[in-house]
């Protein structure tokens, strides 16, 4: 569900919304924007909601304000209402519902890996069927219905079903993590002083960051390396089969014995993906590109969802998974500015992909002495 209000669903509509609500492409991007980055900014706060609600009522909430975004946007009838239904879609879409699946995964699985997996490959499903369904439907009816329809889906059909589902699962008791060894419950201000959180977030941010950057810039890269539109179509393919197989190797390798390895060695492909794409001859470099991609975008949510649950314990889960979120919508603002920057300032490929390959190999190898290392109690 949490796909109705990611990028790639929401930009399907971009040109139909801006015809007939008579809006410039600047104007469109300027609400997207401004939607994007505050529902990013209240997860800081609503991600600690998992922790203290009950799993039903969490849904409830997440679908609730996205169902509500899909009825502000086939009701919309003006920037305001376009910009409140924007920013439900993101903070229940891309912010709620993703963020309570994952936690849900991490906090009621005996193998905790494979159930972030498992919950990952409805991301994925989701990016590779609904363009397709969208796109036909758009053809046949108004963008208008279409919205119509998915507000009666999440409404209707997937709210009532997954709080019916949720009956069954038990509550994780209250101080105790998934093993029932007592966990200390940590605030907000406590987590921003642990140097082992700055350490993690300085690698699993580097994923997202990269990702929305090159895709947004798909245009400018395309031209610099003579790709064309049906190999760039083709480009998507391997990275969303890149990013299942990876998605699903990963959740089986990843505990705690194995989990420091794959830390260490998991933005490798992203590099070498990038230096294929700035060095490499133009055939090969998008399939190394995308493929690269694919493949550390896989292991990303796997590995990112373990640590967390690891380090700080599945009772603190959401309010530290929340401020990730939060960290993680205010990258991917800034790295499309950022590339487009550099891109108009004519730096060389090869100068671009060779500082974040760079920073891919070493980071990694420096953070992973953070993790699981004992840390002394802060005070309040």
């Amino acid at each position: 569900m949490s796909s109705v209000g990611q990028s790639f669903f929401i930009g399907l509509f971009g040109a139909s919304i801006q015809q007939e609500l008579f809006l410039r492409e600047s104007q469109w991007g300027a609400l997207y924007g401004v939607a994007t980055g505050i529902s990013g900014v209240l997860m800081f706060w609503l991600g600690a909601l998992a922790d203290r609600l009950t799993i039903r009522r969490a849904i409830t909430l997440a679908l609730g304000v996205l169902g509500l975004g899909t009825l502000l946007m086939a009701l919309a009838s003006g920037p305001l209402m376009l910009l409140l239904g924007l920013f439900c879609l993101r903070l229940g879409g891309q912010g709620l519902t993703g963020h309570m699946a994952i936690v849900t995964a991490t906090r009621y699985a005996r193998h905790r890996g494979r159930s972030i997996a498992t919950a990952t490959f409805g991301f994925i499903l989701g990016e590779a069927l609904l363009p397709l369904g969208v796109t036909a439907m758009l053809g046949l009816t108004s963008w208008r219905w279409v919205w119509a329809g998915a507000a009666v889906l999440v409404l209707l059909v997937a709210l009532p079903a997954l709080r019916m589902t949720a009956r069954r699962l038990p509550r994780v008791p209250a101080h105790l993590d998934a093993q029932g060894a007592p966990v200390a419950r940590l605030l907000r201000r406590q987590l921003l002083r642990r140097p082992t959180f700055y350490a993690v977030l300085s690698v699993v941010l580097v994923s997202p960051f990269v990702v929305t950057a090159v895709f947004l810039h798909l245009g400018a890269l395309s031209t610099l390396r003579n790709w064309s539109a049906v190999q760039v179509a083709q480009g998507f393919i391997g990275f969303a089969l890149a990013q299942a197989g990876t998605t699903w190797l990963t959740g089986r390798w990843v505990g705690q014995r194995s989990i420091v390895m794959v830390f260490r060695l998991y933005l490798l492909p992203l590099a070498v993906g990038l230096l294929l794409a700035a060095l490499a001859p133009s055939q090969m470099t998008l399939w190394g590109l995308f493929l690269g991609l694919g493949i550390t975008a896989g292991a990303n949510s796997v590995v990112s969802g373990s640590l967390w649950a690891e380090i700080f314990g599945v009772e603190n889960l959401g309010m530290v998974r929340g401020v990730h979120t939060g960290l993680m919508v205010i990258a991917t603002a800034v790295s499309p500015i950022a590339f487009g920057l550099a891109l108009e300032a004519t730096t060389p490929l090869s100068a671009l992909a060779g500082g974040i390959a760079l920073y891919a190999v070493l980071v990694p190898v420096l953070a992973a002495r953070w993790l699981f290392t004992p840390q002394l109690p802060l005070e309040d």
